[in-house]
């Protein structure tokens, strides 16, 4: 099946399509001085694939664009379909990924959250949203899971804090249906899911949540988030330093069959 273009990623395309001509730069001499793949750099022109931020300002630099295809991303974000401005990296990103690894110390990360829990989070975080942007929102995050039910979809490794799971997010029933949906994607053989004891140590973990991605043709990926902003790099410096701190997390947290079993208890306490 063929995957709709987005709008918003043709327009920047050929933005860059344009930028490029001026410059008198063929597809193959762009790729290599942005350090980018041709074919990557062939989807992002076309509009099938958006990019990250550190990419855009390559391109915009070897073309001598003037921060011109930086204003159109930043203005791309805006268009966001209901993520967070800043989120659309992190979505075209997960769309692409072979790996997602994924630590969230506060909540359970939005690719394993029910509509309910995903509901109780926004209009916690941002009560100053209308109720059809709250509902625009949690409609968004639920299309980001449709990932997780493609077979050529990434493997998913996800590490949350067990206090994030005693916490009655949204209210018992709320919060007891989604540590059954964390119990049954748990054993999908493409999601391994790993709980932090509370009792655990102090780890490198609380400098706040992250994603690392593998991603085909461009490399990893790191992403880091706060309350408001968020950013994405593909500095290799920085993915070694948060694969070292993910590998630290993952041997201080509970093996995923006893994870599991962790998920089970708890979600039998709020009953």
């Amino acid at each position: 099946m063929v995957k709709p273009k987005n709008p918003a990623f043709r327009s920047f395309g050929q933005a860059v399509r344009k930028w490029r001509d001026v410059a008198g730069m063929t597809q193959t001499q762009l790729a290599r001085a942005a350090r980018i793949s041709q074919s990557q750099l062939s989807s992002i022109e076309t509009g099938a694939k958006g990019t990250s931020a550190d990419q855009v300002r390559r391109i915009d630099g070897v073309l001598t664009a003037g921060g011109d295809l930086v204003k159109r991303w930043n203005e791309l974000d805006d268009e966001s379909r209901g993520f967070a401005a800043w989120f659309l990296d992190v979505v075209s990103i997960e769309r692409e990924a072979s790996e997602i690894r994924v630590y969230q110390p506060l909540s359970v990360p939005g690719l394993i959250q029910t509509p309910g829990y995903a509901r109780a989070i926004t209009q916690q975080g941002h009560p100053e949203l209308t109720r059809s942007e709250v509902d625009e929102r949690v409609a968004a995050r639920s299309d980001r899971q449709a990932i997780l039910e493609d077979p050529d979809g990434p493997m998913v490794r996800v590490v949350v804090e067990e206090h994030v799971l005693r916490r009655p997010t949204g209210g018992y029933d709320i919060m007891r249906a989604q540590l059954e949906h964390l119990a049954k994607v748990s054993r999908s053989s493409r999601l391994s899911l790993q709980v932090v004891p509370m009792a655990s140590t102090v780890h490198p973990g609380t400098d706040g949540a992250f994603h690392v991605f593998t991603v085909p043709g461009r490399g990893p990926v790191v992403y880091t988030e706060s309350r408001r902003y968020g950013n994405a790099s593909d500095d290799q410096e920085a993915f070694e330093d948060y694969m070292s701190v993910f590998a630290e997390i993952r041997g201080i947290a509970l093996p995923p069959e006893a994870s599991r079993e962790l998920v089970g208890k708890i979600e039998e306490e709020f009953k």
